[in-house]
């Protein structure tokens, strides 16, 4: 998480332009299309699709294909291509939980569910920043082949969350592998 929160303020800082978005969205590098909701902006980067409608810190939501070879920002666990959902979901929160950045982390859920026919995980909890504002977040992933598929949506858990919650379902609904 830290290692995001410095790449997303590195970028806003003008290094990256903004485009609005709606429709289809077709990224044939990391091999996956999915249906981005209409006035929401996206920042022009490779690595990851990253998408906002009132701003990067009110909510936000990712889509990242992490190759499991490379390891993991905040823990020495490994994913592994031949572990189960809920293994790999458990990773995962180790990751984010040993992040500096994460305070007071409480997990809510943690579920299987299918995205694009392939078995994942979702994960839902709370953190608090340094400043202290409270933010919820979705964590949606499966594994296929060599690579971790994650869907990821985070906003100020006050009002924003709720907002656009159902927007994030939709996106994550209409995800498909190409």
């Amino acid at each position: 998480m830290k290692k995001f929160w410095i790449v997303i303020l590195v970028l806003l800082m003008g290094c990256a332009p903004w485009m609005k978005v709606g429709g289809t969205y077709k990224n044939s590098h990391n091999k996956y299309s999915v249906d981005l909701p209409q006035g929401w902006m996206k920042l022009n980067t490779d690595k990851s699709l990253f998408i906002t409608r009132d701003g990067a810190l009110l909510q936000n939501i990712i889509i990242e294909r992490v190759d499991l070879d490379e390891p993991l920002t905040n823990t020495k666990k490994k994913l592994s291509k031949n572990m189960l959902p809920l293994e790999a979901s458990e990773v995962i929160i180790d990751n984010i939980s040993s992040d500096k950045a994460v305070l007071n982390l409480v997990i809510l859920e943690n579920i299987p569910v299918t995205i694009d026919g392939n078995q994942g995980f979702k994960i839902l909890f709370t953190y608090k920043n340094k400043d202290g504002l409270k933010f919820k977040s979705l964590y949606c992933g499966f594994l296929f082949e060599n690579w971790l598929y994650n869907i990821k949506y985070t906003a100020a858990e006050r009002y924003y969350f709720s907002k656009d919650v159902g927007v994030f379902e939709e996106l994550l609904n209409s995800f498909k592998l190409s």
